[in-house]
């Protein structure tokens, strides 16, 4: 089995004030992504998050902006597809609105709203409150594909609360299609098609097998999806991958694979909500039809990191590229499988 869960250890010595100035080793670790090979730094630290802002003082000052997304708002406040894209300009799906993002960050760039509740917190969502959501994604995707022979990348993302980077409390979801990946999607769709060529079998299902058989960071499949902690964890704290076993695009995303994940994310937002973590960014990516290429997720905790209210992000990750992890993933299986178990137990 060709997987490498590639990583070497080291440490830096210093006299420790606070162990009497004698000498001392911290540790840490650096590790290799499986599929991408970017390098993550990781720690072990004794470190919880710092106690949550008050959530219901942030709601209330969200508000008094006008919120663009509520149901008063949304229909006259937000703009229109071409007809020619989108008949009638958006997307309606139960609760959820589809319409442009008036930030382009591709050629066809998506906001999702959620729902018509302003606020829900991380422990509250379920699949049936964003079923609509991400279900209306899809049927976006499906017609830009339809619309643009050239649009080959595809995401659907979510920011969610101040920490992670969003500007506006309501839910809603980002969707990006576009002839250019990201950096990363374009990594994914490089190696997964270069493990092919070389092993001459998928980088997904041998990576699976690895993670199953190693049982250090693996937390359990739910139908046609399969969760682990990320082996090189892409935030401050260890995150989650969710892998779509057998979907190629998400212009094939069943119906049946959308609700297994919506399950997975579920708990896995229950975890964070456990945990005292309250903000969290969501990627799922997705080309079009390769036969190398497996829909998958990631769903990251974001977090300030100490009462100052300093970003979990530095000059490592914004200008270096390296994420560092300040707590390795294995040392929060047991926590996370156990919500998970939990969460899980109903299905």
């Amino acid at each position: 089995m060709p997987i490498a869960f590639k990583k070497i250890k080291d440490c830096m010595r210093l006299k420790n004030p606070f162990k009497g100035f004698s000498m001392d080793e911290i540790p840490f670790e650096i590790r290799w992504d499986p599929l991408t090979g970017h390098s993550t730094r990781i720690f072990d630290l004794p470190y919880r998050p710092i106690q949550r802002p008050d959530l219901e003082e942030l709601v209330r000052r969200s508000l008094e902006m006008p919120c663009p997304f509520c149901p008063e708002s949304v229909a006259t406040s937000t703009p229109l597809y071409p007809d020619e894209l989108l008949p009638g300009g958006r997307v309606r799906e139960g609760e959820a609105w589809l319409f442009p993002n008036l930030l382009p960050l591709d050629r066809y760039a998506a906001v999702c709203v959620l729902g018509k509740d302003h606020y829900i917190g991380p422990g509250g969502f379920t699949p049936a409150i964003i079923r609509d959501g991400f279900t209306a994604a899809r049927s976006f995707v499906r017609s830009v594909a339809r619309h643009d022979a050239d649009v080959r990348f595809f995401s659907i993302n979510w920011n969610y609360m101040p920490p992670s980077g969003s500007s506006i409390v309501h839910p809603h979801l980002q969707v990006n299609c576009g002839a250019i990946p990201t950096t990363q999607l374009g990594a994914q769709t490089a190696e997964s098609r270069a493990y092919l060529q070389k092993h001459g079998c998928l980088f997904w299902d041998d990576f699976m097998d690895a993670e199953r058989a190693c049982g250090e960071r693996f937390l359990t499949e739910i139908g046609p999806t399969f969760w682990t902690l990320n082996f090189a964890p892409q935030g401050a704290l260890p995150d989650l991958w969710c892998i779509f076993k057998e979907c190629r695009t998400l212009l094939e995303w069943k119906d049946g694979e959308r609700d297994a994940f919506l399950e997975g994310l579920t708990a896995a937002l229950r975890y964070f909500d456990r945990e005292g973590l309250y903000s969290f960014n969501v990627s799922v990516f997705s080309g079009r039809e390769n036969d190398h290429f497996r829909v998958n997720a990631r769903v990251t905790p974001r977090l300030l990191l100490r009462e100052i209210g300093n970003s979990d992000q530095t000059y490592t990750q914004v200008l270096h590229r390296e994420p560092c992890s300040l707590r390795p993933p294995e040392s929060v299986r047991d926590s996370a499988s156990r919500v998970f178990e939990k969460a899980l137990s109903g299905l």
